[in-house]
């Protein structure tokens, strides 16, 4: 399905279009009129002229061809409208108009015969319920937003129209360039998933922005990404992360978010950025639009101001990835020859409160050329002799040699400066904590996991008060079709103790009780620990049986006892990505602290690898203050294992191996539950 139509169309019906000014049909005709040599078509049943063109009373009675249908008119009429432009053989529509599935159960009816319409026809649509799109780099604008951002090479999707606008305006006001803005509305067809395969192959576009409420394709959301941040960054900001901001999103597009721990996990495998506040969204924005799309984490500070310097510089030492250079005697030397006496030629270089841009150009000639830095972070504060537009201009001039972000921090005396950034497409970072959160959070791209490889598995729906518990003897044979070894053995009458104690060998041994109705087995006394001989066994049974009555008895697991330390591998089948593995410390270290990390199956060795480094227990692990290492490379063939039984048995909701008992030589289930 080609979206060409929907960025660079060459004939537009506005059909809703008015000369109301109050009306979104005047704003979506106005802006359009404003788009270039493109053939407009204003479609009103109530007036013969808009805007000073002919208006038609119907899409069929327009002569000419029409490439994209713009559609604002009340919901109950948008089917009827849609089959009429389906009539006219236009393949490309954007639905303005509100009143769909956002607004209940009779708007979603509504939504289905849009879209039953819209396939009947071989109709391209975007929306219902949304703002239109922007292409800056070709001048059109379908929307209904106040002005047209400058052009750009940073798209930008939203499921928010209104936090779209907000955005725009925000751009426009620090020129932030766009190459194109699409408001993707209740997604009735064509989704976030269709327009970032899009943008994939978009010359103009170089970073991509992206605010979400849903996935509509978990899987494809991750293939896509692991593809595209390879050349381009993506960044999102996601809507609906706690269960109050998960309901609002569900009232305001009529979905549900996924869950936040799942979707971090899914950003991590494809070098996704995600942020946490609109701030942090922008802030990433005018990186961008600097150019800096490639990490820049070995960093150099020069000011003309020592308390901004020393926030700034606690800001890189407190960051995830970014660090300090440490300048050779060499460049100290060369600084101080052309700094004052009481400049600091360190990192960062203090070169003063009275700095005329002069001495910023001799001090950025230096540092430019000291090959260690990636980038250098440029601090001026207004005192009565800084010259803040000639230091401006020093920021254009250097930024070829190294990527420069400047921090101007003031009022009024800092707007010549700005003004002259406006002009020449750059921006200013208002506070230190903007520009070293920004890099802090690009840094993230360079830990991307490795290529995402590509499963047939799709999101499922999931009912967990539906979920049951399989026999242990299922539990069993899939786990051996797995080739997971669960140790033990599981009878079903007391009198048969006497025989598995002499076929396991010299104790101590473990029972525990199997039923789907004792879940919590060390809480409820259903385990007993350290048993030696058949008297302790045989007491330990009748006790685990007094204290858990169970109409679903399925045995006793009598086991060797086990040594090592505790982990836990599991699998829970999200909506929106499928099998999610997750890996802990186990036991009641799994309920205490949730130390645990997540990716999204399938997870190749190396991804488990990380998953087990990943983890704040990986020390105990690795053997703390003298104690005994474990066997890592078993631990994370355990978890690819578990990936991949959960791709090959779709039917499995969830797994918990746990506890899992690790020593320097072997990986040992202890115990398993199972839920489809």
């Amino acid at each position: 399905m080609g979206l060409e139509n929907f960025f660079n169309p060459r004939s537009i019906a506005v059909i809703g279009a008015s000369n109301n000014r109050n009306k979104v049909g005047f704003a979506l005709l106005t802006n359009l009129l404003k788009s270039g040599q493109r053939t407009i078509y204003p479609v009103n049943i109530n007036n013969q002229e808009l805007a000073g063109l002919k208006s038609y009373p119907s899409v069929t009675a327009i002569p000419g061809e029409v490439d994209l249908a713009v559609i604002a008119i009340r919901a109950d009429f948008v089917p009827q409208i849609l089959a009429e432009c389906g009539a006219k053989k236009i393949t490309s529509a954007i639905i303005i108009s509100s009143g769909f599935k956002e607004m209940g159960e009779a708007g979603k009816v509504l939504e289905n015969q849009v879209t039953a319409t819209a396939r009947e026809y071989g109709i391209a649509l975007l929306g219902p319920n949304c703002l239109g799109v922007i292409d800056s780099q070709t001048d059109f604008n379908a929307s209904f937003a106040a002005q047209m951002p400058p052009a750009g090479h940073i798209a930008f999707l939203s499921q928010s129209g209104a936090l779209g606008t907000a955005l725009l305006d925000l751009a426009i006001a620090q020129n932030i360039g766009f190459s194109k803005f699409i408001s993707l509305g209740n997604e009735a067809q064509l989704t976030e998933i269709e327009f970032l395969e899009y943008l994939a192959q978009d010359k103009s576009t170089e970073a991509i922005l992206i605010y979400l409420e849903k996935l509509s394709n978990g899987p494809e959301f991750i293939r896509l990404c692991a593809e595209i941040t390879k050349t381009k960054p993506i960044v999102v900001l996601r809507a609906g992360r706690s269960a109050r901001g998960s309901k609002a999103a569900m009232s305001h597009t009529g979905s549900l978010a996924p869950a936040e721990s799942v979707f971090m996990a899914a950003c991590r495998q494809t070098g996704v950025i995600a942020v946490e506040s609109i701030r942090e969204f922008f802030n990433l924005a005018k990186l961008f639009q600097l150019g800096i799309k490639a990490p820049l984490q070995r960093l150099a500070i020069v000011t003309n101001g020592g308390g901004p310097s020393v926030v700034t510089a606690d800001l890189i030492d407190l960051s995830h990835s970014l660090s300090l250079v440490d300048f050779p005697e060499a460049t100290k030397d060369a600084l101080r020859k052309v700094l004052p006496p009481m400049a600091a030629v360190g990192n960062p270089v203090d070169i003063i409160g009275d700095a005329l841009a002069s001495r910023y150009a001799d001090t950025l000639k230096i540092v430019c050329a000291e090959k260690e830095i990636d980038g250098i972070i440029l601090i001026l504060t207004p005192q009565m002799m800084t010259e803040v537009e000639a230091t401006a201009k020093l920021v254009a001039e250097f930024r070829n040699q190294k990527p420069i972000l400047p921090i101007f921090i003031g009022g009024p005396t800092v707007e010549a400066g700005l003004a002259y950034f406006k002009q020449n497409n750059l921006v200013n970072f208002t506070f230190p904590k903007d520009a070293v959160e920004a890099l802090d959070d690009l840094a993230r791209r360079a830990q991307k996991q490795e290529k995402i490889i590509e499963s047939s598995h799709a999101p499922v729906s999931v009912s967990t008060p539906s979920l049951k518990m399989l026999s242990f003897v299922d539990m069993s044979k899939i786990l051996e079709s797995a080739e997971i070894n669960l140790i033990g053995t599981l009878i079903k009458e007391k009198k048969e103790l006497a025989e598995i104690l002499s076929r396991l060998g010299t104790g101590p041994w473990v029972m525990k009780i199997i039923s789907p109705e004792v879940v919590h087995k060390t809480d409820s006394g259903a385990v007993k620990l350290n048993l030696n001989n058949l008297e302790e066994t045989e007491k330990a049974w009748d006790e685990i049986i007094a204290k858990n009555p169970t109409d679903q008895f399925e045995g006793m697991l009598v086991q060797p006892m086990a040594s090592g330390k505790e982990v836990i591998i599991g699998m829970k089948r999200d909506p929106s990505f499928g099998p999610t593995i997750l890996f802990g410390l186990g036991g009641i270290f799994i309920e205490a602290l949730k130390d645990t990390s997540l990716r999204i199956a399938p997870v190749t060795k190396k991804m488990a690898l990380e998953m087990i480094q990943e983890i704040k227990g990986a020390k105990i692990l690795a053997g703390l203050r003298g104690e005994k290492s474990v066997d890592l490379e078993t631990l994370a063939d355990l978890i690819t294992k578990v990936s991949k039984l959960a791709i090959n048995h779709p039917e499995i909701k969830e797994i918990d191996l746990n506890p899992v008992m690790i020593t320097l030589e072997t990986a040992t289930v202890v115990d398993v539950r199972i839920m489809v």
